[in-house]
């Protein structure tokens, strides 16, 4: 597989996880909002909140590997000299605020990976 295809096929998954992700984000906000006209009791719908609650941050934790894998596309296009502009990928995912950063040996290795 030739690194454009590559490049191609994650910035594919990449498209489909931003798109799922806001109608899974906008699904859980709305029933975080109608939560209180449901008939539960006090108890249950506090059960209720707190699994949105969890559901969001969970959402949240998947979109740090949807921009783990625009940092990966971004070092494959840089370290090959491929035009980035073609595949509109987010320049920001070069680097993540976050404990989770892959160093440069784990993004070898994962590229490695892919290619197998």
């Amino acid at each position: 597989m030739k690194y454009e295809e590559l490049i191609r096929e994650l910035c594919d998954v990449i498209k489909e996880s931003e798109n799922n992700a806001a109608l899974i984000y906008e699904n859980l906000e709305n029933i975080n909002d109608s939560i209180d006209s449901f008939d539960l009791i006090d108890h249950d719908k506090s059960k209720v909140k707190n699994e949105v609650s969890n559901a969001l941050g969970l959402l949240q934790h998947q979109d740090l590997h949807r921009q783990k894998i625009e940092r990966v596309v971004n070092f494959v296009c840089d370290k090959n000299n491929i035009d980035k502009s073609q595949y509109n990928i987010a320049s920001s995912a070069k680097s993540i605020d976050s404990d989770d950063n892959m160093s440069e040996d784990e993004l070898e290795a994962l590229i490695k990976q892919m290619q197998a």
